[in-house]
């Protein structure tokens, strides 16, 4: 019966172990999440910067320009799909 006992005890303990190893492991990945979500954002202000320069008809790299262009087309593409959607509730 002791063998049978230290089983069940062992058992546990590495039920615990894991249990323990599983809450680590979602706190290291929600650091990471974390981590990438500063990358995120701080690329997202390197392209507000950027794009605030086109806007100001700065010269930069044609690369850039070009996905510049690419967003301002976009810009004036929902412009024109609000217009339409306002027209339709007028």
């Amino acid at each position: 019966m002791a063998g049978f006992m230290d089983k069940v005890g062992s058992m546990a303990k590495k039920a615990a172990d894991k249990t323990g190893d599983m809450v680590e492991i979602g706190k290291l990945n929600a650091k990471i999440l974390s981590q990438k979500q500063g990358i995120t954002s701080a690329k997202e202000e390197i392209g507000g910067i950027v794009f605030e320069k086109f806007q100001k008809g700065e010269e930069m790299a044609d690369e850039l320009s070009k996905l510049c262009q690419q967003i301002q087309n976009i810009e004036n593409e929902i412009a024109s799909l609000q217009r339409e959607i306002q027209e339709i509730k007028e």
